[in-house]
């Protein structure tokens, strides 16, 4: 997006709460996809902030913290801001998993798990 509004991060984030305005008045999902490699060199990259805070669910594939693995190829975060725990209290949780890509799909499942 960055690319079409000419490097313009305030015309970007405008769309985005516009979007997110929609969302709520439509009951539907905005789904962004973004590469943080392209903004690792930033101190603060103000877009990325800002997609996290008006995200309520995170997807963050990474690869794994001890290295390569011959049977994990990386590891997927899913950070849901607005799950609720069984005393309905709102919270934030966390789900981790470890993913192995084959050739036409990818498996998915928890760490020391077989996928």
């Amino acid at each position: 997006m960055e690319v079409v509004a000419n490097g313009s991060s305030d015309s970007i984030l405008d769309f985005l709460h516009y979007c997110h305005t929609l969302t709520s008045e439509f009951d539907c999902s905005v789904v962004a996809l973004n590469h943080g490699d392209i903004y690792s060199s930033m101190e603060k990259p103000v877009l990325m902030l800002n997609l996290e805070y008006l995200s309520n669910i995170l997807v963050r594939a990474e690869p794994l913290a001890t290295g390569s693995a011959v049977d994990v190829h990386g590891q997927l975060m899913v950070f849901n801001k607005g799950e609720r725990d069984r005393q309905k209290t709102p919270g934030s949780k966390i789900h981790n998993f470890h993913f192995r890509v084959k050739e036409n799909s990818v498996d998915f499942f928890y760490p020391g798990g077989r996928g």
